[in-house]
């Protein structure tokens, strides 16, 4: 126990992974959705360093902390086959426990109950979308500016501008964006 509390980063990474095992059994909580959950919790603690990467915001002391759990044996990965051939969908399921300091636990309640359920995709679109209102000038159209980026930075996603209108009013909504 004392370990978790040297390294707070990844005992709240291993809180996460924890309590969506336990209090969202059916949500599938891969190493995306993993990193883009955190970058949520994140924009109250400020504890994890992110970075834009090919897919978001992503962390690499994250991933660092997610291979590091799971060679001890307090994560599990599970590969799930999908419909295209030799392609597998990874769940991190753990039953260990880690103790957070409360105001992390709060942010990470609050996380958990905006983004339970969503797919890595989902979260990807409001993650980036996030991240690039967060840089818009106040002087461009904001949602044009966003679409913008994301259609620049990852055609392939093929987001689209009411995409990013729908993830703007939800995180308003949700009281992430002002």
């Amino acid at each position: 126990m004392l370990m978790m509390f040297l390294y707070p980063n990844k005992s709240l990474v291993l809180r996460l992974i924890q309590r969506a095992t336990k209090e969202y059994p059916n949500w599938q909580l891969g190493k995306k959705a993993l990193q883009k959950s955190l970058s949520f919790v994140n924009l109250k603690c400020n504890c994890l360093n992110f970075k834009w990467e090919d897919y978001g915001p992503m962390s690499g002391e994250v991933q660092q902390i997610a291979h590091d759990l799971k060679a001890v044996g307090k994560v599990k990965i599970t590969e799930t086959p999908t419909k295209k051939q030799n392609a597998f969908i990874k769940s991190m399921t753990s039953n260990a426990n880690a103790t957070i300091a409360p105001e992390l636990n709060d942010a990470l309640e609050k996380t958990l109950e905006f983004v339970a359920g969503k797919s890595a995709k989902e979260l990807e679109l409001l993650v980036s979308v996030h991240f690039w209102v967060e840089r818009c000038n106040a002087d461009n159209d904001t949602t044009e500016y966003v679409f913008q980026k994301l259609d620049e930075l990852r055609p392939d996603a093929a987001f689209t501008k009411t995409d990013v209108e729908e993830s703007i009013c939800e995180m308003k909504k949700h009281n992430i964006l002002s």
